[in-house]
């Protein structure tokens, strides 16, 4: 909510009011309120009704009700009195607040609360003035009981209301409405309270809590002196140590208001009594027109409280703090709901009905086992997915379709989720009363399970680059598991329109003792096993529960080279209906060989000594694209060597083996020999084509 902070405030009139010193001293206030209604407003000047609220504690009081007081209103800025109005007790001697309810009532002898409603004969003009106007009644003193304030007895009660200027328009203060009957507090439960101020203008309202206003110096009109110093004019009462005003009554959850709704949130952890104010602004256009306060002081009580039912789903904390629950399931998991109803009291009697129109109600409830023969006394196991946990219940007690028992309440549901539900959401109502002190106490919950798809399997350690080169060995480990359902079947495929799988996969090994298959040092990494149980391979695709693996493996080759690139693609994917499917790919670079010529030789020795024992050609062949046909002829003519290898190698004998003598011999050689490629991978190829003279020396 935005705070806007006025400076320079114009239009306010505050009304402060106090009880007179000669009438009102030891009553023994505990609060009070004030209420400004303007009449008539008109071009100068306006016409109000004032009533002010006074309550006092009627057990420890001294003196009762006063039948009248004086208020003073003053120049909001100057201080200046505008005026003093006397008003009147108008409900008898004062009435008592009624308080309590049907579980619980405070001791009257005890705490008892006397309220006295004051109001004027005539109603007061106030003429136009810039600033406004305040309101201001005091008296001495306050409770001496009250635990959380430095001297109770010392300090007395200021009642402070802000109004603007009567030239603004129709305006009147919040009213904060009579003394609610449950003015008290409960000790180590948290109380949420809302007093029933209502605003007849339309104005905004904003709550705050503030420090209880004490009484000022000198109540020199009547029951009340004119405010000085800052905003809000007049002393703030002193804390006792350990109390503050964002701390006011202690306990946790510390006392809080909401500003835009009014809501009190407040747990004492102790017996006793604690006072406080709560501030409401008005605010018209953006703007602070004015304010009222009310002072109490509410004590804290060993109460017997209504236990309305609390609804919590598999012991999630949120399930019993929400009116509506939501769970996400995947299609085809199974799931349980642990329902738990509880209350406060084990001998209240508690109702539980569910109803759906799309969840299987009848077909998914799981129904208790007796605890022993004869006993009304059931028992559900492992209760909220704890091994070994039970919970005993009785269940003997139905009431129009509801499931009742006496103390806590129990049911279990469980369910598989549907094909036919996916990305659909199934309600469950949750209806469920009790019957206690105060009657029927009713909580309605609704259950919502969202199903979903289930999510692509998680793949792991796919490159998605691969280089190779000629006759390199490649393997490839490709992995799949479900984290989520341990019993789903998951499957990868590998698949390319140009790569043989069939010919480079490599089956697991199995193990005859536990029955599964796996793979060794998987991925590169030595002693890395993955095993797999229910393993199949068909065709392409390999499958396993819960997690799968696959390895396939080859030997580049010139159909490798001569693609150049390649991609392999893999999915892996769930047997579950509408699951998602997981895609990946590595993309195959082959780096072509690189051939080499060198200088054609012209002699060579066959003498066995190791040294130039053959003739070839010096260099390296590329293997995939180089051909050559090579003969060798002596100088009769005759044709004494073939080959059609570009790694040819004569060793100087005849085909029959018969060494050749010394001399010179002519080689014919046509065809390519030491390719090489430009940056493109296309070829640059190397003819040879020649006929010359070689000499054989021994």
């Amino acid at each position: 909510m935005r705070i806007i902070i006025i400076k320079n405030i114009c239009f306010f009139v505050v009304l402060l009011f106090s009880l007179s010193s000669s009438n009102i001293y030891a009553t023994h206030l505990v609060g009070g309120d004030f209420k400004v209604t303007m009449t008539n407003n008109g071009p100068n000047s306006s016409v109000y009704d004032i009533q002010l609220r006074l309550y006092r504690d009627d057990v420890n009081g001294i003196v009762s009700m006063p039948s009248s007081v004086t208020i003073g209103i003053y120049q909001l800025g100057t201080n200046n009195l505008q005026t003093i109005k006397t008003l009147y007790l108008n409900n008898g001697n004062g009435t008592i607040v009624p308080l309590g309810d049907p579980c619980f009532t405070p001791n009257p002898s005890v705490f008892r609360i006397e309220e006295g409603v004051y109001n004027g004969l005539t109603p007061v003009t106030l003429p136009n003035f810039s600033m406004g106007y305040y309101l201001h009644y005091e008296t001495c003193c306050r409770n001496g009981l009250v635990d959380n304030l430095l001297n109770p007895t010392s300090d007395g009660i200021s009642i402070l209301a802000i109004i603007p200027d009567p030239g603004l328009g129709q305006n009147s203060t919040p009213d904060f409405g009579s003394y609610p009957n449950d003015a008290y507090f409960c000790v180590n439960n948290t109380k949420f309270f809302t007093w029933p101020v209502t605003e007849p203008d339309g104005d905004s309202l904003v709550f705050s809590l503030v420090p209880p206003l004490d009484d000022g110096t000198n109540p020199n009109n009547g029951n009340s002196a004119p405010g000085g110093g800052a905003y809000p004019f007049y002393p703030s009462c002193n804390y006792a140590p350990g109390y503050n005003q964002f701390n006011s009554i202690g306990g946790s959850p510390q006392m809080s208001i909401n500003s835009a709704t009014g809501e009190i949130t407040a747990c004492p952890s102790i017996f006793g009594y604690f006072a406080f104010a709560v501030r409401v602004e008005e605010y018209r256009n953006g703007v602070k027109i004015g304010e009222v306060r009310r002072d109490a002081q509410y004590k804290s009580e060993a109460c017997v409280l209504a236990n309305p039912p609390s609804i919590s789903i598999n012991d999630d904390p949120n399930s019993s703090s929400l009116d509506t629950f939501s769970v996400d399931v995947y299609v085809k998991d199974s799931i349980c709901f642990d329902i738990e109803v509880i209350t406060n009291d084990p001998l209240d009697s508690l109702y539980l009905k569910l109803t759906s129109t799309t969840f299987d109600l009848q077909g998914s409830y799981m129904q208790p086992v007796a605890y022993a023969s004869g006993n009304t006394n059931f028992i559900y196991q492992d209760w909220n997915n704890i091994i070994g946990d039970s919970v005993f219940f009785n269940l003997n007690l139905n009431n129009s379709g509801y499931f009742g028992t006496t103390g806590d309440l129990f049911m279990r549901y469980c369910w598989e989720a549907p094909c036919e539900g996916i990305d659909s959401t199934f309600f469950i109502n949750m209806d469920s009363y009790s019957v206690d002190c105060s009657g029927y106490n009713q909580v309605i919950k609704e259950l919502s399970v969202n199903v979903n798809k289930k999510p692509a399997p998680t793949c792991l350690d796919i490159p998605s680059n691969i280089s190779v080169s000629l006759e390199d060995t490649m393997c490839i480990d490709l992995y799949a598991e479900d984290t989520l359902n341990f019993s789903d079947t998951l499957s990868i495929e590998p698949f390319s329109g140009n790569f043989d799988f069939d010919s480079s996969f490599v089956p697991p090994f199995y193990n005859n003792s536990s029955g599964e298959y796996y793979y060794e040092n998987f991925n590169d990494s030595i002693g890395n096993t993955v095993s797999m149980v229910g393993y199949s391979h068909v065709g392409n695709v390999s499958s396993a529960v819960q997690k799968v693996a696959l390895r396939f493996c080859w030997v580049t080759d010139c159909d490798d080279v001569f693609q150049k690139e390649f991609d392999l693609n893999y999915r892996a994917f769930s047997t579950v209906c509408g699951s998602d499917t997981a895609l990946a790919s590595s993309h195959v670079t082959v780096e072509p060989p690189t051939g080499e010529i060198k200088d054609i030789p012209n002699i060579f020795t066959p003498n066995s000594d190791g040294v130039n024992d053959t003739y070839k050609l010096a260099g390296k062949d590329d293997p995939c694209y180089d051909v050559m046909e090579v003969k060798i002829y002596n100088r009769w003519g005759q044709l004494i060597y073939t080959s059609q290898d570009p790694n040819f190698e004569w060793d100087g004998t005849f085909e029959d083996g018969k060494q050749c003598g010394e001399g010179v011999y002519l080689v014919i050689m046509d065809g390519t020999f030491g390719s090489t490629y430009d940056d493109d991978g296309n070829r640059i190829s190397n003819p040879v084509r020649d006929e010359f003279w070689i000499h054989l020396l021994k």
